[in-house]
């Protein structure tokens, strides 16, 4: 098997439809177009851009290099991407206006839980391979579809990891024992995927923990001050929250301003993203994290991505943009893999792929048979002052050192 070359530049693209080719490449040469429906407007929409920066990345990469090769014939890819606005319904219905009047020939995932399942039905009713980056419920995975690949490790096993970065704390004297537990998450797959890990782990556990408050909430909230004050009435020692990125700022800001403080605070995969390093500022320092990638990895791909991306972005990758890339490059590498363009072949070649030198922790990506991601790929982060992160767990990484707390009171 090839292995995943990084290089080449991004090209400026305008935000709702994008055709990527490189110049100079004959007017002959046969096309291969993929199409995403991503979230650039709404309430996902800095993530959805993210999302499109690492497509864009990877098809810019064997662009660069030539084109693709199958079967023999090298092929350019173009990459036509549309915006369903964070809206789930138009999700849906652009992803079948890529199949039937766009005539793409695969598809790469939208981001967000919800909109991907509002786009998974069509993939499966035309044949055609649809690789995810952007949903990690694992509802996505248990409606029997064969055509959907997910790249990402399930919002249950962020759930399950963050419990046992928080068990190895107790055992280091830094928490007590048994640990008190506020835990809210948003009432969608999403959250439940969350609650229902921390209540599993807290079952099997009661000697170390007892979760004292297990309140949802709605996504996309302006205001969480009620359930912020039920937190705050509970006196638990830890806060778990499950939120999207623009939940996330709004409540954190609303926690700060009501001048709470625990002894360990985390947001899931929310707290190093750079918008909300960005809009909280030194309120964010000290936050735990689960994430699917970090630019605090030294492995060599994951360092050559960082620089690669800050150069041509001017900002620090977070894990969207990681995840993106390696979502394309690997339906790019099935592609290629099984030396045809027809659907069920590619499908077969994601199925039974191993996919090396990727960005997620361990650089492998393989399927389980229900299309999700194997294995459970995270790293615990912690945010540190001056916007840097520092990995804590798991332990057995070089890069892992120890956490800070309990967490120093925020600003």
């Amino acid at each position: 098997m090839q292995r995943w070359l990084l290089r080449g530049a991004a090209l400026a693209i305008p935000a709702l439809l994008l055709t990527l080719a490189t110049a100079g490449q004959p007017a002959t040469m046969p096309e291969i177009k993929i199409g995403t429906v991503l979230p650039l407007t709404g309430a996902f929409g800095a993530s959805g851009n993210y999302f499109k920066q690492g497509y864009t990345m990877a098809i810019d990469d064997v662009n660069k290099a030539g084109g693709l090769a199958v079967g023999g014939q090298k092929y350019q890819v173009s990459l036509t991407v549309l915006d369903d606005g964070s809206d789930g319904t138009r999700s849906r219905s652009l992803v079948e206006k890529l199949v039937t009047d766009q005539h793409v020939n695969f598809l790469l995932g939208g981001y967000d839980t919800s909109l991907v399942e509002a786009q998974e039905v069509v993939p499966d009713q035309y044949k055609i391979p649809y690789v995810e980056g952007g949903g990690a419920a694992s509802e996505i995975f248990k409606r029997g579809y064969k055509y959907v690949f997910g790249t990402l490790a399930t919002v249950y096993d962020m759930g399950k990891i963050t419990m046992d970065f928080i068990a190895y704390e107790i055992s280091q004297g830094k928490l007590p024992k048994p640990v008190s537990l506020a835990v809210v998450w948003e009432n969608t797959d999403h959250g439940k995927d969350y609650i229902n890990a921390v209540l599993d782990q807290a079952k099997a556990h009661p000697d170390l923990f007892k979760v004292v408050l297990n309140q949802s909430f709605q996504l996309n909230g302006s205001d969480f001050s009620p359930l912020l004050q039920q937190v705050k009435a509970s006196n638990a020692t830890v806060f778990l929250s499950d939120a999207h990125l623009p939940d996330f700022i709004t409540m954190h800001r609303q926690y700060l301003q009501a001048g709470m403080h625990h002894e360990l605070v985390s947001y899931g995969a929310r707290g190093p993203d750079q918008k909300g390093r960005q809009a909280l500022g030194p309120g964010a320092d000290y936050l735990i994290a689960a994430l699917w990638w970090t630019p605090a990895l030294k492995d060599p791909a994951s360092q050559l991505f960082t620089d690669r991306y800050t150069k041509e972005y001017h900002a620090v990758p977070d894990w969207f943009q990681a995840l993106s890339y390696d979502t394309a490059r690997v339906l790019l590498q099935a592609i290629r893999n099984a030396g045809t363009l027809q659907g069920p072949a590619v499908r077969d070649a994601l199925a039974r792929g191993v996919f090396r030198n990727a960005l997620v922790p361990g650089g492998v990506i393989r399927f389980g048979p229900n299309g999700q991601i194997a294995g459970s790929p995270y790293v615990m982060v912690q945010n540190m002052p001056g916007n840097t992160v520092r990995i804590v767990w798991p332990r057995k990484l070089p890069e892992t050192r120890d956490a800070i707390l309990p967490m120093p009171r925020m600003q």
